[in-house]
């Protein structure tokens, strides 16, 4: 999970010292969820647990909220809007996060 950490700290730092580029950051996220591969779960929830960027929130809350959506995907959005919260359960997973009291 080390190597990933990393990865993640590292794409966290770009969307944090750019914010001029936030929109369009927004905008890469939002069309990285409705195909969420290998390691868009992990990348945005990691991200946002820290941003909590509401553009972001609501698109996956908009994926959510649509009937039509596949099982596996809505699995991956329920797991991507988990961490907006205080209490996401993969916080752990990360020491940026999981040291926290």
């Amino acid at each position: 999970m080390a190597a990933l950490e990393r990865d993640l700290e590292r794409a966290l730092a770009v969307l944090q010292r750019n914010p001029a580029l936030r929109p369009q950051f927004e905008t890469d996220l939002i069309s990285l969820i409705d195909s969420p591969g290998e390691g868009v779960v992990e990348l945005v929830s990691f991200a946002m647990h820290e941003l909590r960027w509401p553009a972001v929130e609501r698109a996956i809350r908009s994926r959510l909220s649509d009937p039509g959506r596949n099982v596996s995907d809505r699995r991956l959005h329920e797991a991507m809007l988990d961490a907006f919260s205080d209490a996401w359960r993969d916080r752990d997973h990360y020491a940026r996060f999981g040291h926290q009291g």
